[in-house]
């Protein structure tokens, strides 16, 4: 079992590995675009033109800023993109990018904590990508289901007890977590609705479908998986009695 994000899975796939994401923990993809409220950055059209900071061209900073554009009639080519590391709080703080690619739960919160007013576009806002999840393997799901549905239940119950009571989760993670102080309370704070739906952990097949659909656009898939619907079940989370 792993933590993985949907674009990772679609990805393997491809490439043969027999994996099936068997859990959605991100109900809302968390990768967006911050900036400088006196930069006028407002909706994704506002980007044309602009310096844009991204962590890497790789990994869901990459497949959400591609989606975000894809979605609103743009490519890389309307915008001056630009690779400055996981650097993106310094890199707008010192006007190196007007806008940076970011986790939305994560860098709006230190960019505010630090006075700064920040414009967020939320890349979920746009377009419904597969955020991360749990993983397993045909084999696991097929020889011990038992022990998936167990983690599954595990997974959900703290999932649900953390929405509840997301006072008493952050304290219980201060004694596994080193370093863990109330500074970052605010990124929990902000995870809590990238979380939520009506069912806690289903995915959706559309939101596959969209995925998949981006990584083509990219050149990061060749096209079309023959088994698409083999990529991910809800069939666990239907069984927690959630």
């Amino acid at each position: 079992l792993a933590v993985a994000s949907g674009e990772q899975v679609i990805r393997a796939r491809a490439k043969g590995l027999p994996v099936t994401f068997v859990m959605q923990w991100w109900q809302r993809y968390p990768i967006a675009i911050a900036s400088k409220s006196a930069a006028g950055i407002k909706t994704p059209a506002d980007l044309a033109g602009r310096n844009v900071g991204v962590p890497g061209f790789f990994g869901a900073s990459y497949v959400g800023l591609v989606g975000l554009l894809s979605a609103n009639g743009l490519t890389l080519d309307d915008i001056d993109a630009n690779d400055i590391g996981f650097n993106q709080v310094e890199s707008l703080l010192t006007d190196q990018s007007e806008a940076v690619v970011v986790y939305i739960n994560n860098e709006p919160v230190q960019l505010r904590q630090r006075g700064e007013d920040v414009d967020v576009i939320a890349v979920a806002d746009y377009i419904d990508l597969v955020a991360n999840g749990i993983l397993t393997n045909e084999k696991t799901m097929a020889e011990n289901p038992e022990l998936v549905q167990r983690f599954i239940n595990a997974f959900t119950r703290g999932l649900r007890d953390t929405l509840a009571d997301p006072d008493a989760a952050y304290e219980i993670s201060k004694k596994y977590v080193e370093g863990l102080g109330d500074d970052r309370r605010g990124v929990l704070e902000a995870s809590l609705p990238l979380w939520q739906s009506d069912q806690l952990g289903r995915t959706d097949p559309a939101a596959w479908q969209q995925t998949q659909d981006i990584l083509i656009e990219m050149g990061l898939l060749n096209g079309p998986l023959p088994d698409l619907a083999a990529t991910f079940t809800n069939d666990f989370v239907d069984n927690t009695g959630e």
